[in-house]
């Protein structure tokens, strides 16, 4: 794939994307030229009321006047929302792009959805998201803006806690058969919104496999910026528990990118070494 350095390119086609999304950015003059041709539309019903051509009363005059004062309204307020986040996008950027462009339909279902959002943490997110098929398009699927379409502020909140304890690869390793993540910011109540959103899967039951490599003598997993390894004796594949992030979860985990909490990390050592487990947790400052 070809790679374009950076030059102010990285910017340019941001700039580019959401043009071709939602046209001319910061530029509040076509917000007016499209309230005002709706509000010409509506004149010339009004014109044609006062002609006698349309018999209406003054009551639903004055519903006219509301709908053209809310229809300015609502445009206004999306464009503020598609502008804080494309702002928010150019700080996410990398600093080389791909040349290929991002796909129309996926800029068009991102726009409809995006100009909707104003809370300033969920349009972070969105920024985010941005930001990371602008880098590398197709990297984000329909079916996770769709169910990040759907989050709430609250939702997304608690997805974030889940990242803290989750490897790479999406899933939360259980220290035990039981979900004994409540001293680490995540109860049972707290997995249970995350399966309604799409971001985990529906199950208690679910395990995970991996293969041992023989250098190492054990499995490498990335916990953020730590890397530790698991073994159990002379066993040359080992089972963990786990809770499972569907791909939205785990497309939505890679662009959060929380800071993970390295008690929990310890917690799972502790425990599974208890098992018959050996957990090798190099030390490592400011792990993410």
């Amino acid at each position: 794939m070809a790679i374009i350095k950076f030059s102010g390119t990285p910017i340019e086609k941001l700039i580019e994307t959401v043009s071709q999304g939602i046209g001319v950015l910061y530029e509040p003059r076509r917000i007016k030229k499209k309230a005002d041709a709706e509000a010409y539309r509506l004149e010339k019903l009004e014109e044609a009321k006062a002609k006698g051509l349309i018999l209406k009363s003054d009551a639903e005059f004055e519903i006219i006047d509301r709908a053209r004062e809310r229809f300015a309204h609502k445009e206004i307020n999306r464009q503020i929302n598609l502008e804080s986040i494309v702002e928010k996008s150019s700080k996410h950027l990398s600093e080389s792009v791909s040349e290929e462009p991002v796909d129309d339909d996926w800029r068009t279902r991102f726009f409809n959805k995006a100009q909707d959002v104003s809370n300033e943490e969920m349009q972070e997110i969105w920024g985010k998201i941005l930001a990371e098929e602008v880098t590398q398009p197709g990297r984000i699927s329909f079916r996770t803006l769709e169910v990040i379409s759907n989050l709430s502020k609250k939702e997304a909140e608690i997805f974030e806690r889940s990242c803290k304890l989750a490897v790479n690869g999406g899933m939360i390793l259980k220290a035990d058969d039981n979900n004994a993540f409540d001293d680490y910011g995540i109860n049972y109540s707290d997995l249970l919104v995350l399966r309604s959103a799409g971001l985990i899967y529906d199950s208690d039951n679910l395990i995970v496999k991996f293969k041992t490599n023989k250098l190492v003598n054990g499995v490498l997993l990335n916990y953020g910026k730590t890397i530790f390894i698991a073994s159990k004796g002379s066993d040359t594949e080992i089972t963990f528990n786990q809770v499972k992030f569907t791909p939205a979860g785990n497309e939505l985990m890679q662009i959060i990118s929380a800071e993970k909490n390295l008690d929990y990390l310890y917690y799972f050592k502790k425990k599974k070494e208890e098992q018959g487990f050996t957990i090798n947790i190099p030390v490592q400052k400011n792990a993410q």
